[in-house]
């Protein structure tokens, strides 16, 4: 089988520098790590061929703004990931890769980017192109959680998902594009929540359906907040059975979730019009208060309470996933879900979100062997599973 080439844009960032590590332990495949700072990808390729055997890493400058280059950059490329904050520049991107032909992964999360791939799914499948969108921890793999977690049970009735991001921001090289995107992820989301039978809206001055999730005894009790993402959508279709699923985040620190983002989505919504005029202020000073106000432990976590029946018994079972490193739990899943690509077992032509596409337990396997820890909960008894 050809040795296939993976192009990933941003390859030498927070998120793409891992990955690319990954990818390199774990598979045969070429790599090309691009960006618009030539220097800094050579500089991370050269590390990387000292690193692993095989000389299997290139570097490339390339703008995500400029179509052209974008072609010329995918010639010769089975594979393109998008591990950069270009949110902004998913229609060309995905519209190269198409004349292309090659596959597509991106880790962002936009409900524009979702519209605008699904406006593409039909020409994806018919050119054979293997596109997937939402990769990464979340969006990614909430609803893999879900799906994990239903094999314990006969018929789900409740799958709660939470999340715990607390990141020494200070210690973090972050881009401004990589805070306004964070901002843009505020004013975009919907707070929705399936109940009784239909997806409910959920208010934001509203406490009643927040919830307060416990996580572990480092991270304790979070209060969490409800937050749509596309990939939960389809799960009360999957699983019939189904009565109450949600996805909620955890905050990041108490100046930031009281005072800082209540403000800024008041003032993004008053901006609507012009929404860089609220966006960039705003986008700075979430940035000083991530760096200013977040204290240890840090880690990221995500969990999911279920209930159900089995054997014709109530049963309850949670399932927690963490990493210290909030980069590198962005970057496992990722690299996952490219195994399983790699090796053709869902390499398929069409549109696919990575939490739907992939073999849950192959999936979480994988993800424990490059570093995910794996805690089950079932009847009382509290397991760590082996790595």
């Amino acid at each position: 089988m050809k040795r296939k080439t993976i192009l990933i844009l941003g390859g030498y960032g927070n998120t793409g520098k891992p990955l690319a590590r990954l990818l390199l332990q774990e598979s045969d495949a070429q790599l090309v790590l691009a960006g618009r700072n030539l220097e800094k990808a050579k500089a991370l390729t050269g590390e990387l061929n000292l690193a692993f055997e095989g000389n299997r890493v290139s570097a490339a400058c390339v703008d995500a703004s400029d179509l052209v280059g974008l072609r010329q950059a995918l010639s010769g490329i089975d594979f393109v990931v998008v591990a950069s904050s270009t949110t902004q520049y998913i229609r060309q991107i995905a519209a190269a890769a198409l004349e292309a032909k090659v596959g597509y992964l991106d880790i962002q999360y936009s409900t524009p980017k979702i519209a605008l791939l699904k406006s593409m799914a039909e020409p994806i499948e018919r050119a054979g192109c293997c596109f997937i969108t939402d990769g990464g921890f979340h969006p990614g793999l909430p609803a893999f959680m879900v799906r994990y977690v239903a094999q314990y049970f006969d018929h789900l009735e409740i799958a709660r998902v939470g999340s715990v991001i607390k990141e020494d921001w200070k210690s973090l090289e972050i881009e401004d594009s990589t805070v306004n995107e964070l901002m843009e992820l505020m004013n975009d989301y919907e707070m929705l929540i399936f109940k009784g039978g239909h997806w409910k809206k959920v208010s934001m001055f509203s406490m009643s359906d927040f919830i307060s999730m416990d996580f572990d005894d480092v991270f304790k009790k979070q209060f969490c907040a409800p937050m749509m993402l596309e990939e939960m959508r389809v799960l009360p279709v999957i699983y019939p059975s189904l009565k109450e699923t949600g996805f909620y985040v955890g905050g990041f620190n108490w100046f930031v979730d009281w005072v800082i983002m209540p403000f800024a989505m008041i003032a993004m919504k008053l901006w609507s019009h012009r929404p860089n005029a609220a966006i960039r202020p705003m986008g700075r000073w979430m940035h000083w208060g991530l760096k200013a106000f977040s204290k240890p432990p840090y880690g990221t976590l995500l969990k999911v309470e279920a209930e159900g029946e089995k054997a014709g018994q109530s049963k309850k079972t949670q399932v927690i996933i963490s990493h210290p490193d909030g980069y590198l739990f962005t970057a496992i899943p990722v690299a996952a879900c490219l195994l399983q690509y790699l090796d053709g077992s869902i390499d398929k032509p069409g549109l696919w979100m990575q939490a739907h596409i992939v073999e849950p337990t192959r999936f979480m396997r994988d993800m424990q062997r490059m570093g995910i820890m794996l805690q089950t909960v079932e009847g009382g008894k509290d397991e760590m599973e082996p790595q």
